[in-house]
């Protein structure tokens, strides 16, 4: 019989060393924390199953100008939000791990125990305007998704709608630390995701938007709940995950007073929310395209069969 040191290896001091920080570390969620190496490399193999299951594809990473700038992202499938860590993977091996992002995450994600630490150890700090403005000014670049519990929690029938809620503090941030924005695309998690509501005049009910800070306390269907409700985690099912970085949107015309100027606020926020939706319009008709195309091999062949462009809803 084998002895139990054979059938059971200890896990690595490295190992061990990220299981500590993770499970008790006390960590401060407005410090800039880099990001861990040690993590990153023990997470690289779940990683890169993640990238088999989601299909997952980042492309545009060069359109990330060098210096400090602020990447705005839209939000998608509630708060079981997998494509920022399809992207911060892809940077880094992009970089070397040579270039820190760090992603403002809500304050009832930083708070959680052992999850809180984990993304804190991956450069993610609290969303506060203080702690943005710190990071940007030490040279490094912020990922924000202004959307929040809003776009996260947007019914299914609106997956593929670019919805900020009129939040426009980001604007105001970039101006002021004249940084250049940078739209960040996600779109495929949403697509499995199946909001029925967003639920803001049950969350009033309940107060969790004064608990929680959330707006929004949904109404969806998804594993392993079958039909959930609230803001709770899920598993994600399969879909095709697309993360696209576009072209920066440079701020050297404007001054830090033109943050108070709420005609610039609102050209501005116009702007990336407009360049964020074509870019999504895009990938849509694309994967819409691919979609028919597969349909039409597995009938027979494009050529003997003409499909109807909504045969599936994309």
């Amino acid at each position: 019989m084998l002895s139990s040191e054979t059938t059971s290896p200890r896990p690595s001091p490295s190992m061990l060393g990220v299981l500590r920080k993770i499970l008790l570390a006390r960590m401060d969620p407005d410090q800039l924390n880099p990001v861990d190496p040690e993590l990153v490399e023990l997470a690289l193999p779940l990683i890169g199953l993640l990238e088999r299951y989601f299909r997952a594809r980042v492309t545009g990473l060069d359109n990330i100008p060098h210096g400090p700038a602020l990447i705005v992202g839209n939000h998608n499938a509630g708060i079981t939000f997998l494509e920022p860590f399809l992207f911060g993977v892809a940077w880094w091996r992009h970089n070397g791990g040579n270039l820190q992002v760090h992603a403002l995450a809500h304050d009832a994600i930083v708070a959680l125990p052992a999850l809180g630490n984990l993304v804190m150890l991956l450069g993610t700090v609290r969303a506060s305007h203080e702690t943005a403005h710190k990071a940007l000014r030490a040279g490094h670049k912020v990922a924000v998704w202004p959307g929040g519990n809003h776009e996260a929690w947007r019914p299914w029938t609106q997956r593929h709608l670019v919805d900020f809620g009129g939040h426009k503090g980001f604007v105001r941030l970039a101006i002021r630390n004249h940084v250049p924005i940078v739209p960040l695309l996600s779109v495929g998690g949403h697509d499995y995701f199946f909001v029925l509501t967003r639920g803001e005049a049950l969350s009033r009910l309940l107060g969790l938007d004064r608990l929680l800070r959330s707006k929004a306390c949904p109404v969806f269907v998804a594993p392993p709940w079958g039909l959930a409700l609230g803001p709770v985690f899920h598993l994600p099912l399969p879909a095709q995950c697309e993360v696209e970085v576009g072209k920066a949107i440079s701020l050297e015309h404007t001054n830090p007073h033109q943050a108070e100027d709420h005609d610039v606020v609102d050209t501005l926020y116009r702007q990336v929310t407009g360049q964020l939706q074509a870019m999504m319009d895009r990938h849509v008709a694309a994967r819409r395209a691919r979609r028919r195309q597969r349909l039409a091999s597995l009938l027979g062949g494009a050529s003997r069969w003409r499909l109807p462009r909504r045969v599936f809803p994309g």
